[in-house]
């Protein structure tokens, strides 16, 4: 049986803008992402327990989601699934709009930054 996960448990929310966090593929960490849908629970990897999944899509120009399948190909797509746990909810500080957020240089910049200490499992 799955376990009941309440929507206060979960990092993101449907409309939500997202960072991608401690990715397997490094190629995903740092991506900017809107949360589309709920997908529910899915089994990622094959050494994973099922996870609570939502559908995204990149919300910058640049970015793209990489899955890899089991044969080793690698896929890279603007919208896909991501588990919840890879996830972490962007709140723009007051005054600033979700859309300035997303065209951010700075933002798109911080990819390749280790990103801050509270973001930590």
């Amino acid at each position: 049986m799955l376990p009941r996960v309440t929507m206060s448990k979960l990092n993101c929310s449907v409309g939500d803008l997202a960072i991608t966090v401690f990715c397997k593929l490094p190629e995903n960490t740092g991506n900017i992402v809107r949360v589309k849908s709920a997908v529910g629970y899915r089994r990622w990897g094959a050494n994973e327990m099922p996870l609570y999944t939502w559908e995204v899509e990149i919300a910058t120009e640049s970015g793209w989601l990489a899955y890899e399948h089991s044969t080793g190909y690698l896929e890279t797509q603007k919208e896909g699934p991501v588990p919840d746990k890879y996830l972490r909810r962007i709140t723009p500080t007051e005054g600033c709009s979700t859309e300035e957020l997303v065209d951010s240089e700075r933002l798109r910049q911080r990819r390749e930054i280790n990103l801050v200490e509270d973001l930590t499992p």
